[in-house]
């Protein structure tokens, strides 16, 4: 057994010293200059970009107040039909077992015709374990409503969702739609992560 081990170790070292004199662990000589590369300064430095966190909870809100009312009335400045007050996410994660509140302003810059409007919001598309009915389901307050809306006077409202704990983490579209006598006027579609 000793003359096994004494013969393995001789031929590896062997081995060894063959691949380390016949050059095959050394690189071959490198025949051009390698280029140069030059990297540009950036446009924008690291220090002037910001980390921004979305405060989801902002933008949450059961009934409009008077702060809100001003911010909504200049998104729609003067010939705007809806404003919503939303993040700039294009979407609201939202906690399982939570409400929310979603207020926006309804406009009428152009008054022709009785004036009538009507809107309402539906569940437009889900990745939950649940169907389109459920979700609309999830609807507390505000999916639909009617009436006139005359020159110079801007609704405020809110739609008010109250999600479920016993869903898994997924996401639900709700569609808004409002019609002027009867023809589309303006819609809207809200994202929601449940997380």
């Amino acid at each position: 057994m000793r003359k096994f081990c004494v013969v393995g170790i001789g031929g590896f070292t062997l081995i060894t010293l063959f691949m380390l004199f016949s050059g095959a662990f050394f690189v071959s000589e490198i025949t051009e200059k390698p280029a140069l590369v030059v990297i540009p300064e950036p446009a924008v430095s690291v220090s002037e970009v910001e980390k921004t966190v979305v405060d989801f909870e902002k933008y949450d809100y059961d009934y409009v107040d008077e702060d809100v009312k001003e911010i909504l009335n200049s998104m729609l400045g003067p010939s705007g039909k809806t404003a919503f007050y939303l993040p700039s996410t294009g979407y609201v994660n939202v906690s399982r077992g939570s409400k929310y509140g979603v207020a926006y302003a309804l406009n009428n810059p152009n008054p022709s015709g009785e004036n009538y409007f009507e809107f309402n919001w539906t569940a437009g598309e889900t990745n939950c374990s649940v169907g389109l009915d459920v979700a609309q389901g999830w609807i507390e307050r505000g999916w639909m409503s009617w009436g006139k809306i005359g020159e110079g006077w801007i609704d405020h409202m809110t739609v008010y969702f109250s999600f479920p704990s016993d869903v898994e983490a997924c996401s639900v579209t709700y569609d808004f739609v409002i019609v002027k006598d009867g023809v589309l006027y303006d819609s809207k579609s809200v994202l929601f992560n449940l997380v």
